[in-house]
């Protein structure tokens, strides 16, 4: 089957890496893959990535092959008129029809050059990319499906016009899928399936994945790789390490990677909390480094303290948590968004948003107790081979393709 996928940056970009296994999958499925970024950045980042830079066609959001096309089409086409009107009118906010009327003609122009032979369109996101999907499909009629996260469907990008004539919408966990229910009605519930996404639990092998043996070493390493956003809530994980101090814990360290607007606060933070040897704030880590990490045993534990934002921003299910839990490195994180669909029933710590002395309290539960750290690894394995497996789910996605 030859598909075309519509993402945001991938496979040029540092963000995105939880879409690469997916992708790979669907390749190693014996599919013809195309993958279109809405505005790619300038180069690849993640291993995984430059394996898929064949399938990529890298075009930037408009330039002048792409303006004078577009701008043909819109004044000789009356399908496109139709289309690029109904977008206008529908888009429920004056910054989300900007933002699609920036996205059209590039959509034009795939429509018109690459879709030649394409037997199903996916859009990764319920923004701009599936904007450009949408607007793909229309033009051509090949069939198209969606898939939604967290802050995509809260922003409501022209939600209803796009469920309605896509094949189907995939969201990545019941959490979402509840709140797209909440925006859109019953009417296109027989539409709506659940697909999480997943990671290669095939790379493991049960003989290998050991539990770390960071009983008998002195630090205890803890990692969050996280963009330095607010929805992410470093904040409260660093006035954990300050409690966890006070009450005598000091052979700990835990290691912030990511890149985000909030970095210099955090750092500040930090300082401010005396707390410089014991985090360390580093830049977004490539997947493959970060798995091997786990792989060795440098890390003991993941904590991913995420929040509910003021603007109604939460996460979906953090892949992040979904790799390291693959490798019998236990987790801790918060009852926000969809996170507990993963960490319920003892396969994860699940803390109260915002809440640091509770967060203290289960980093430490890990430290002193041997056999709650190795239940919880071992359940935390079990769940994500049995629920997260991007072999399974992939071939869910596309028996829907």
């Amino acid at each position: 089957m030859k598909i075309l996928y519509i993402t945001a940056k991938i496979p040029w970009s540092k963000e995105e890496s939880f879409i690469l296994d997916e992708l790979k999958e669907i390749k190693n499925q014996k599919n013809d893959l195309l993958i279109i970024p809405r505005n790619p950045e300038k180069k690849i980042f993640h291993k995984n990535a430059k394996n898929l830079e064949e399938s990529g066609i890298y075009l930037p959001l408009m330039n002048w092959k792409i303006f004078i096309l577009s701008l043909k089409e819109i004044i000789i086409d009356k399908n496109c008129q139709r289309i690029f009107i109904k977008i206008i009118k529908k888009s429920r906010s004056f910054q989300i029809k900007i933002k699609n009327i920036a996205v059209f003609p590039k959509a034009i122009y795939i429509a018109k050059k690459y879709c030649q032979k394409i037997e199903h369109i996916h859009a990764h996101w319920g923004s701009t990319p599936s904007t450009m999907a949408y607007i793909v499909s229309q033009i051509t009629q090949i069939p198209w499906s969606l898939t939604l996260h967290r802050w995509d469907i809260k922003e409501n990008n022209l939600l209803k016009e796009k469920i309605e004539s896509a094949k189907f919408v995939r969201c990545i966990s019941k959490h979402g899928k509840n709140e797209l229910i909440q925006i859109i009605g019953n009417k296109y519930l027989k539409k709506v399936y659940v697909i999480y996404l997943g990671i290669e639990t095939e790379r493991q092998n049960d003989h290998e994945i050991k539990n770390s043996d960071h009983f008998e070493n002195n630090t205890f390493n803890i990692i969050t790789p996280a963009h330095f956003l607010e929805v992410k809530g470093h904040k409260y994980l660093i006035k954990a390490c300050s409690l966890l101090i006070k009450s005598g814990f000091k052979n700990f360290h835990c290691y912030f990677y990511g890149s985000g607007p909030l970095k210099n606060i955090l750092k500040k933070t930090i300082t401010k909390y005396s707390l410089d040897n014991f985090i360390s704030t580093k830049k977004t880590i490539p997947q493959e480094k970060l798995l091997n990490k786990y792989k060795n045993k440098e890390i003991d534990l993941i904590v991913v303290p995420s929040i509910n934002t003021k603007d109604g921003q939460h996460e979906g299910i953090p892949v992040s948590l979904m790799e390291a839990m693959a490798y019998k490195i236990p987790a801790i994180s918060t009852n926000t968004g969809g996170i507990p669909e993963l960490l319920s029933n003892d396969s994860g710590i699940i803390v109260q948003e915002k809440n640091s002395r509770e967060l203290a309290r289960a980093i430490k539960s890990f430290i002193q107790d041997k056999n709650l750290y190795l239940k919880i690894s071992e359940t935390g394995y079990l769940k994500v081979l049995e629920k997260f497996n991007i072999e399974k789910n992939t071939k869910r996605l596309l028996d829907l393709f």
